[in-house]
């Protein structure tokens, strides 16, 4: 298990642009040989001078993106992945909403010649 995070700022002449904490959780649990679970969520707070940009921009968003993945090797070849992805937004101050959600599943294996 690794939790980070990171803090980024930008200052321009006439003020600071933006603050952004970007903060990343991922834990990896190996169930035997052949089998992990892996799951990834990354929490970003940015902070914004709306009147440094020269387009429209909120003055504050939050994001939260997480990730599930489901690994499975069939055999030293062939290896099963399935997941779960989603990705919430929202302003500083109220809920977040889901944006979008993504189930897959791919197989991965080598050709033998």
């Amino acid at each position: 298990m690794r939790l980070s995070h990171n803090l980024d700022r930008l200052s321009v002449e006439g003020g600071r642009l933006y603050r952004a904490h970007l903060t990343q959780l991922r834990a990896i649990l190996h169930l035997n040989v052949r089998t992990f679970v892996r799951a990834i969520l990354q929490y970003t707070d940015l902070e914004r001078e709306p009147t440094l940009y020269t387009y429209p921009i909120d003055r504050t968003s939050r994001r939260l993106f997480s990730q599930y993945l489901f690994s499975y090797e069939l055999n030293p070849q062939t290896v099963l992945f399935l997941g779960y992805s989603d990705n919430w937004q929202g302003a500083r101050g109220s809920d977040l909403g889901q944006q979008n959600r993504t189930f897959f599943a791919k197989v991965g294996y080598a050709w033998v010649f």
